[in-house]
Formats: structure tokens, C-alpha cells, sequence
């Protein structure tokens, strides 16, 4: 993704993901993703608003690059900490360990769960700011949009509004601005249904970050996906007033619109963390479960030796993909065939428990107890994955619980 100028000394240096088609496991993806990075350069200090997802880290640092070195970046800001836009943060701060990393006090115990060593960093309130000499940044506390530790960040004298995922779109192309796209209707329909399966079940909070932003006199919405909202940026804010509002075309919602609900990115580093530790020697016989959207693909029961189910948490529940697999499984012989559950999570990873609690009710044995790490695993929680790998290969060769 090249560099964009979204205004004098202030860039766009993020990346584009067009071939992405579907976004943590439930969400189609027809036109990919951006996850947008943003510098800010002042005449004494720089700040990047937001990283990029862990696997393209070395093309974001590639990107800052080509405005200064990595290691003359000053500060780092964590709108929100999901690995989609902090997880290049392990890099960064392996490149430039000095960077001040600031981010709201919820987001302090998210990030360093994924990033799993101390750094530099400083806490923001509401209506904070950040000089960096020319250039002013106000942080607005915005929680639960859609996580509890979201703060939007602004641009007082450029009038920018950096939301992160609020306002966003999963949505690439060629082109940065929304007044550029050659075909907008796709982008506003992309807009409309990021709405609808990531921040509709948050109308609360939207309204009062909307009241908020009522006189804040933004020219440009910078969202960390899909383009940038230089042409008529209020009527998108207005559109996600109207929905959460229950107004839509003068009439209340009507209760039968289907919605898919958000599953929360912590698979992106700590999935793959959990799941390469709890196949600790236990590839033999393995039937692995991933499956597309639905859920409904399984192997033969003369197959089936055991089952490890690798879940992320989704509003304090199971992913509907996972209850899709788990439900397929009364069509095969399982019955007292060794099982346990593993995962990531960040909020508070109650689906391990209700999977273990489904899988009982089976009569499945589970064992060795499920497994479950928080953000991305620590070296810490890598060998208890390993551990938990090698007694579950044990059991499952018919070795005792």
C-alpha cells in the first residue's frame, strides 16, 4: 500500500488485505480489508495512530520508513488493542523498545497480554492531549465501540477524526478516499453491513459517542478499516445515529433483520499460539477442526479418535461456526472418545467452559482440563500448551486421564 498524504505531515502508512474473504471465521468479506495506520508528524514529536495485524508488521515499518526511521517514532497510540490493529506492535517495539505507547487504562491489560513484556507507556483520559509541536491530539473516551478500551483520537488542527474500528469498513481498493472509489454504492453497502454485524449490538454507546462528536468540527473520518471519509464524513456518523436510534426512512427497525454477530479477533496471534502448543506431539490421528462459516464439514467416525475444539469467545458465548461443528457431532459414534477444548480470548473466554460443559452432556470424556490464554500466549503459556498437548496425545493414544 503506498503512502498516502492525508494532510501537510500527516500520512496514511498502513496496509491492504484485498484477498481476505472471510474476517474472523463469520464475517464474508467480499472486497477484503485495510487495516489503516496513521503518522503524525509535529515539529518535535511524531505519533502512529494504530498498527496493522501482526503478518503485515514488516510492511507498516517498511511504510513509516519512507517518512522517518522506526527508531525516531515517539509515540504509538492503541485506540483499540485488538491483534488486527496492535498486534505489529510486538515488532515495533522490538525495533524501537523506547516508543511511549499511549492507550486507555482497559487497553493496558489487552495489550500486555498479547505483547508479553513490559514497554514504555502512558495512560489517556477523556479529553487528553498530546502535543507534538504544530500538531494537537485529543483522546476521546468511547468504550465499547466496540470494546471496553476504545478511545477515538482527533486531530485539532487538521480536524481529523482517527475512530479505529468505529465508522470503519471492510473494504479495499486501489484508491485511500471515499471520493475516489470508482465504485462507491459497493463501499457504502460495506459500510452499511460493518455496521450491522460489528457495531449494532452496541447502539447504546454509539448514541453517546454521537452526542459526543455533535460539535467536534471534524472534516475527515480516518477509520483503521476501509477508505478514509473525506467527501460528506457527517453522513456517515448520521447514519449510525438513525440506526441506533431505531429511525430508519421515519419508521422504527423492524425486529426481523437478520444480523451475524462480531467474533472477536484474538485467534490472530493467540489462536495460532494455543493451537501450535496443544498439538505438542499430538499430530497422530489427528482430525483437525476448522471448517468454513457454516460448520458443517466433519470427518467419518471411523476417523475420529478424539477431539481437540479450538474456540474464541463471541459476546461471552460460542462462535456460531463452533455450536454448528459440535452439534454435526451427534451424527458420529463419539461417545466416550477422548476430548478437550483449548483458546484465546480477551475479555473474559467463558465459551471454553460452556464447550467443555456441552461436550460432558455427550458423554465425552474431556481431558486433560480445557486450556484457555488470554490475548497471546507468553512463553509461560506456550509450555503449558505443549504440556497440555503431550497429556492430551497420551489420552488419546489410550493412555489414563
Amino acid at each position: 500500500m503506498p503512502i498516502v498524504t492525508l494532510a501537510p505531515d500527516v500520512y496514511c502508512v498502513g496496509v491492504k488485505d484485498p484477498g481476505l474473504a472471510i474476517f474472523d471465521i463469520v464475517i464474508p468479506t467480499e472486497h477484503g480489508t485495510t487495516y489503516n495506520s496513521y503518522l503524525v508528524k509535529g515539529t518535535e514529536k511524531t505519533a502512529l495512530i494504530d498498527c496493522v495485524k501482526r503478518p503485515f508488521a514488516a510492511e507498516l515499518l517498511r511504510n513509516i520508513e519512507e517518512i522517518l526511521p522506526v527508531s525516531k517514532l515517539d509515540y504509538v497510540i492503541v485506540n483499540h488493542s485488538e491483534p488486527d490493529h496492535a498486534g505489529a506492535l510486538i515488532e515495533l517495539l522490538e525495533r524501537n523498545p523506547t516508543v511511549t505507547v499511549l492507550l486507555s487504562r482497559s487497553a493496558k491489560t489487552f495489550v500486555d497480554n498479547l505483547v508479553n513484556a513490559g514497554f514504555p507507556f502512558r495512560i489517556v483520559g477523556d479529553d487528553d492531549e498530546l502535543q507534538l509541536g504544530g500538531k494537537t491530539l485529543r483522546f476521546i473516551n468511547a468504550p465499547f465501540l466496540h470494546w471496553p478500551d476504545t478511545i477515538l483520537t482527533y486531530l485539532e488542527e487538521e480536524k481529523i477524526l482517527f475512530p479505529c474500528d468505529f465508522l470503519g469498513a471492510h473494504y479495499s481498493s486501489p484508491h485511500t478516499f471515499n471520493d475516489e472509489l470508482h465504485e462507491p454504492a459497493k463501499a457504502r453497502k460495506a459500510f452499511e453491513f460493518y455496521y450491522a454485524t460489528i457495531m449494532r449490538p452496541y447502539k447504546e454507546h454509539i448514541l453517546k459517542a454521537c452526542e459526543r462528536l455533535k460539535d467536534v468540527p471534524f472534516r475527515m473520518i480516518a477509520p483503521s478499516h476501509g477508505p478514509v471519509l473525506r467527501k460528506d464524513p457527517r453522513d456517515y456518523l448520521a447514519y449510525y445515529e438513525e440506526r441506533a436510534s431505531g429511525v430508519e426512512a421515519g419508521h422504527r427497525e423492524k425486529g426481523g433483520d437478520r444480523v451475524r454477530f462480531r467474533l472477536r479477533e484474538h485467534g490472530g496471534d493467540g489462536g495460532e499460539g494455543g493451537g501450535r502448543g496443544g498439538c505438542g506431539g499430538a499430530h497422530a490421528g489427528a482430525v483437525e477442526r476448522r471448517g468454513g462459516p457454516d460448520g458443517t464439514d466433519h470427518r467419518s467416525d471411523r476417523r475420529v479418535r478424539w477431539i481437540a475444539d479450538r474456540t474464541p469467545t463471541l459476546n461471552s458465548n460460542v462462535p456460531h461456526p463452533i455450536l454448528n461443528m459440535i452439534a454435526n457431532l451427534v451424527t458420529l459414534n463419539i461417545r466416550g472418545k477422548a476430548a478437550s477444548v483449548f483458546g484465546s480470548y480477551g475479555w473474559s473466554g467463558e465459551a471454553i467452559k460452556t464447550v467443555q460443559d456441552i461436550l460432558t452432556s455427550m458423554r465425552i470424556k474431556v481431558a486433560p482440563e480445557p486450556m484457555k490464554v488470554r490475548m497471546a500466549p507468553s512463553a509461560q503459556d506456550l509450555e503449558a500448551c505443549v504440556d497440555f498437548g503431550r497429556k492430551f496425545a497420551g489420552i488419546a493414544g489410550g493412555g489414563a486421564p
